[in-house]
C-alpha cells in the first residue's frame, strides 16, 4: 500500500490558495450584487460554511444589502479562512449578519490568562490580546508546552515562541524535549517542520553529551538538521558566539 500524507501547512496552502481566487474572481461560480458592488465566491466554499448558502442562495443578495461592505467582505473571509479581523464599531453588526446566515462564529475571547494563552494565539488576531497571550505562555512555558493546547498548536506558533529571549526554560534541554513532544504528537505530518523546528533551539547552549545523546539521535534522518546541528557544535567551541545564542530571559 502507497500512503502519502502533506505537512501540517498542506491545509493552509490551500485555504490560502483559495481566498486569493476569490479575491482575484478565479474560478467563482457565484456572485452577490450589493448597491454598486459585486461580491464574488465559491459556492462549495461558502457552503461547507453554512448550508444556508446553498439551500437559500437567491437570499443571500437581498440579506447582504442591509449590510456595510466591511462587514460582508468579514463574514467571506471568515468563510473562507476561518479568521476575523474588523473594527470594534463593525462587530455587532458583523454578528448579526453571521446569525441571518447561519454562520457559527466561536465567541470572542476577551480577557487572556494561563488556561487560555495557547487558545488566544491560535485564534485571535487582535493585537492586544496576542501580546498578553504570548508573554503568558512564555512565563509559563514549562508547564504549558506538555499541554494539549501546545500540541495543537502550528508549526509556526510554536517557533514564534521558542525563538524568544525572554521564554522562561530551566535550561535549553528543555526547549529541545517541547520540539520532540510536538513532532512526536504527529510524528507522520509534522517531521517535515522539525529543521525549522530545530533552529530555534540554541544548540551552542545544550551540552555535547545531551546534542549526541539526545538532538543526533532524534534528528539523525534529516540531512538539513545535522547542517544545523554541526553549525550549534562550532558555535558551541567558539567563544565569541552572538547573541542569538545567548541564554534565555534576556532582558
Amino acid at each position: 500500500m502507497f500512503v502519502v500524507k502533506a505537512n501540517s501547512n498542506f491545509a493552509a496552502k490551500r485555504v490560502e490558495y483559495l481566498y486569493e481566487a476569490m479575491q482575484q474572481h478565479k474560478k467563482c461560480d457565484t456572485s452577490f450584487f450589493v448597491r454598486d458592488q459585486v461580491f464574488y465566491a465559491h459556492l462549495i466554499v461558502l457552503t461547507a460554511c453554512s448550508e444556508f448558502f446553498e439551500t437559500n442562495e437567491s437570499q443571500v443578495e437581498g440579506i447582504f444589502s442591509d449590510f456595510d461592505y466591511e462587514v460582508i467582505e468579514a463574514i467571506l473571509k471568515y468563510c473562507y479562512t476561518g479568521e476575523i479581523n474588523i473594527g470594534e464599531k463593525h462587530r455587532k453588526k458583523l454578528m448579526e449578519l453571521a446569525n441571518r446566515l447561519e454562520v457559527k462564529i466561536p465567541p470572542q475571547i476577551k480577557t487572556v490568562n494561563k488556561s487560555n494563552c495557547l487558545k488566544v494565539l491560535k485564534s485571535t488576531t487582535d493585537s492586544e490580546l496576542l501580546k498578553k497571550a504570548m508573554d503568558l505562555t512564555l512565563e509559563n512555558f514549562e508547564t504549558l508546552h506538555k499541554t494539549q493546547d501546545f500540541l495543537n498548536l502550528l508549526a509556526s506558533d510554536v517557533i514564534e515562541i521558542l525563538k524568544s529571549n525572554y521564554l522562561n526554560v530551566p535550561s535549553e534541554e528543555d526547549v529541545f524535549n517541547a520540539v520532540k513532544l510536538w513532532v512526536n504528537h504527529d510524528d507522520a505530518n509534522r517531521k517535515n517542520d522539525l529543521a525549522q523546528l530545530l533552529r530555534s533551539v540554541r544548540l551552542s547552549l545544550l551540552s555535547m553529551e545531551f546534542v549526541v545523546d539526545e538532538v543526533m539521535t532524534f534528528c539523525h534522518w534529516c540531512a538539513e538538521c545535522m547542517t544545523t546541528i554541526r553549525q550549534g557544535i562550532k558555535d558551541k567551541n567558539d567563544k565569541n558566539f552572538n547573541h542569538r545564542e545567548s541564554p534565555r530571559r534576556v532582558k
